[in-house]
């Protein structure tokens, strides 16, 4: 086996300019709020545009009263 002959990095010079690792830096671990609204039905705070504009308490709320009319027998007439 031959001896690998050492390599010898610059470390003067980085490969990626800093400008380029502090944007990286900042959109990865950037936070971003979502803008949030009052509740459309008990008017609480923490409403937002994906959850409909409701807050949790209502969004759950209306789910299960979906799984409860799905699991309703529909009536014969």
């Amino acid at each position: 086996m031959r001896k690998r002959a050492n390599l010898k990095v610059n470390t003067q010079q980085p490969v990626v300019p800093p400008e380029f690792l502090e944007t990286a830096r900042n959109s990865v671990f950037e936070t971003k709020a979502k803008k949030t609204y009052r509740c459309r039905v008990c008017g609480a705070d923490g409403a937002t545009e994906q959850s409909e504009m409701l807050c949790w308490v209502c969004r759950r709320l209306k789910i299960s009263a979906w799984r409860e009319i799905e699991q309703q027998v529909p009536l014969s007439e």
